[in-house]
């Protein structure tokens, strides 16, 4: 009977089972290679792996327990060394004195998750052979993983001991290479946390217990109205031999900080985020053929390496010249990885690592950068990027105003980080109020936004519109200001309306403040010069020689005696992650998902969700189209959505809700309907 269990949990048997569910999932549709079945990738040579050698070590700092005291403190003390390699280590100088098992099996009640399986194998990456993941249809509990994982191990290697890391990164790169193991499982973004609650461990007690980081007062993320699993809240990764994490960079470009409870040594690689440019070339150019590419330029390749399954070795980045460097991480250990920082790698045996996401001042100029490139695909965002930027100079100015916080930020560091968030805000505020006066000579008018606690997005680009939008009689969405053209195109001319926040005037203020200090006008003026612009339509709007910066426009009040009313503009709580019995939820169709979350952080279980407008509709769960905001017409209980989402049985059901993965296109309302994927199969066929 033991030796029946035994053989069923062996990841090779799951991979066969999922082959017969692939193969029977893709009888009707095109032909595509085995995803479990190895064959030579000519792209990639490992034939030697020599070039492993080559591969430098990032920075290791080992902090005292003083210096352990402030995470932020300390990592703005390192960041000037680190972020030149992406990706550092840091090594705790205390310890946990509650086991991991103690705190998963006793104080979270037993954690159950289910794996995803790993093909172990190179892509060709071409039309007929991507690469997926998939749900494994089981559940476990942190320790029967362990025992799978550990004996697993003792049948390669004859030994339970912890082999050289050297030795192991050869070892994994010949078996995906030329190796016979078919797949790996890996369990991944689980909700919850290692970190003891228990007042007696030292480590929990600390402000390195990633449930305390994104709330602590230099963290950006405070500033989210409530937790996204996996960005504010951290998430489990529970690996085995060879369990694999692929190369991507973190959402809208945040740090990450990685813990490792225990278990074996990972592998990471890591480039900075200086040379993401280059890494994105040569993934274009070298690793997918160009008949996958959805477009041309700089968004082809990061469009798919967003899908989070793209898997390559360092080799072809040396041969290329994009520095790569690695990181050997073991039990108590940090890894941190910088903004824009692509990263990858695997684990050496069973282990448990707990990660979450992050941003400091610093982190603005990239934000900006990622919240651009999420419009050009019209992705919808995981952070509402200019509401955290109005809130942060708000709160920066008004806490600068006391005598206490003066004394606090006289140093260097902190004046550069004041200056990474004062510029890009300045530059917002004197775009918007640009695009603004240019709509009012065209005859639009301007009301204040409604008291609605929701984000709007851009109908078009998906972009929050934190300080203003646009709407008229020919759209039933409210558009952001980016777009002159479909705004200059539009048949309504004078009737439109653009709807700004009501303390749109002390926004205005606070910038005309920030461009009285040394060089903020310069780097604003010098960044439009350059066509860095967040907002590139800038430089073709007509100026006139009437306007000039922050000049008054009038504001109509109140709305309601005007045609065109925001009440029709639906909002995007971007920050529930879970629905209620009155929200409007945003359901998706078969091909808008993603796979394979990163060792950091994703958050493949968000739900959309929003307050609901008080304008004729009930409460109650309704399904509508993410792209046109009409009127929804289809309905399901909150019973339905609940039960759909569960995850308590090892049916094969699973159901990706990963905002960074989903590109929403313009459908009809009658293919808005919740979507399960049957045959255990989750896949990037991007």
């Amino acid at each position: 009977m033991a030796g029946k269990e035994e053989a069923a949990l062996k990841p090779v048997s799951c991979g066969a089972r999922l082959r017969r569910s692939h193969d029977a999932s893709l009888r009707e549709e095109v032909s595509m290679r085995d995803p479990f079945l190895k064959h030579r990738v000519k792209k990639f040579d490992l034939s030697s792996l020599d070039w492993i050698d080559q591969i430098p070590e990032c920075p290791v700092f080992s902090p005292s327990v003083e210096e352990f005291e402030d995470p932020f403190v300390y990592l703005s003390k390192i960041a000037p060394v680190a972020a030149k390699y992406g990706i550092c280590k840091i090594v705790s100088p205390i310890c946990a004195s509650v086991p991991v098992g103690t705190v998963l099996m006793k104080e979270q009640g037993g954690l159950k998750f289910t794996t995803r399986v790993q093909p172990l194998r190179l892509a060709e990456w071409s039309m007929d052979d991507k690469f997926a993941f998939f749900m494994s249809g089981r559940k476990y509990t942190f320790r029967d993983f362990e025992k799978i994982a550990n004996k697993g191990f003792v049948r390669r290697y004859s030994s339970a001991a912890c082999l050289p890391a050297r030795y192991m990164e050869e070892e994994f790169w010949h078996e995906i290479a030329f190796g016979k193991m078919e797949s790996v499982e890996y369990a991944c973004d689980i909700d919850g946390s290692a970190f003891s609650s228990s007042p007696n461990d030292q480590l929990g007690r600390s402000k390195w217990n990633l449930k305390k980081l994104s709330r602590l007062s230099k963290s950006i993320l405070r500033l989210l109205r409530t937790a996204i699993p996996g960005v504010t809240d951290p998430m489990l990764y529970i690996g085995m031999l060879f369990s694999m994490f692929a190369w991507h960079v973190e959402d809208h470009y945040l740090y990450s900080i990685n813990y490792h409870h225990c278990g074996a040594s990972k592998t990471w690689y890591g480039i900075p985020g200086k040379a993401a440019p280059d890494f994105e070339k040569v993934v274009r150019e070298h690793v997918y053929d160009h008949e996958i590419l959805s477009g041309e330029g700089e968004t082809a390749a990061f469009d798919i390496l967003l899908g989070k399954t793209t898997m390559f070795p360092p080799n072809i980045l040396l041969h290329h010249h994009v520095p790569v460097y690695r990181a050997i991480q073991k039990p108590g250990e940090f890894v941190i990885t910088f903004p824009r920082a692509y990263h990858s790698g695997f684990s050496h045996g069973f282990n448990c690592g707990e990660a979450v996401n992050f941003a400091v001042g610093e982190w603005f100029p990239l934000g900006a950068i990622a919240s651009q490139r999420y419009a050009l695909l019209k992705r919808i965002p995981l952070l509402p990027y200019e509401e955290l930027l109005c809130k942060e100079a708000a709160l920066l100015d008004h806490e600068f105003s006391t005598s206490s916080y003066k004394d606090l930020t006289t140093s260097t560091g902190d004046t550069h980080i004041q200056h990474c968030m004062k510029v890009p805000f300045v530059q917002l505020m004197r775009l918007q109020h640009c695009v603004r006066w240019s709509l009012m000579k065209m005859g639009a008018r301007t009301h204040y936004k409604a008291d609605i606690d929701a984000t709007v997005l851009c109908s078009i680009c998906k972009r929050d519109c934190y300080v203003a939008h646009v709407m008229c009689n020919c759209r039933v969405d409210a558009i952001c200001l980016c777009h002159e053209e479909e705004i200059r195109k539009c048949p309504c001319s004078h009737d439109r309306a653009v709807f700004v926040r009501k303390d749109i005037i002390e926004l205005e203020t606070l910038s005309k403040k920030f461009e009285e200090e040394n060089g903020i006008v310069d780097a604003v003026k010098k960044q439009m010069s350059c066509g860095s612009s967040t907002h590139s339509y800038f430089n073709r709007i007509n100026h006139n020689a009437e306007y000039f910066p922050y000049c008054k426009i009038h504001i109509d009040t109140p709305p309601e005696v005007h045609s065109i009313s925001e009440t029709r503009v639906f909002g995007y709580d971007l920050n529930k992650p879970y629905p209620d019995a009155s929200t409007i939820t945003f359901c998706f169709g078969p091909h808008e998902y993603s796979t394979q979350s990163d060792e950091c952080t994703s958050t493949n279980r968000r739900i959309f969700s929003s307050s609901c407008p008080e304008n004729g509709f009930t409460p109650q769960t309704t399904i509508i189209n993410a792209y046109a905001s009409s009127a929804p017409d289809q309905t399901c209980s909150s019973e339905k959505l609940a039960a759909e989402d569960a995850d308590d049985s090892d049916c094969e059901v699973f159901r990706v809700k990963r905002r960074s993965g989903i590109t929403p296109e313009r459908r009809h309302t009658e293919d808005s309907t919740i979507t399960t994927f049957t045959g255990n199969q989750v896949q990037i066929f991007l």
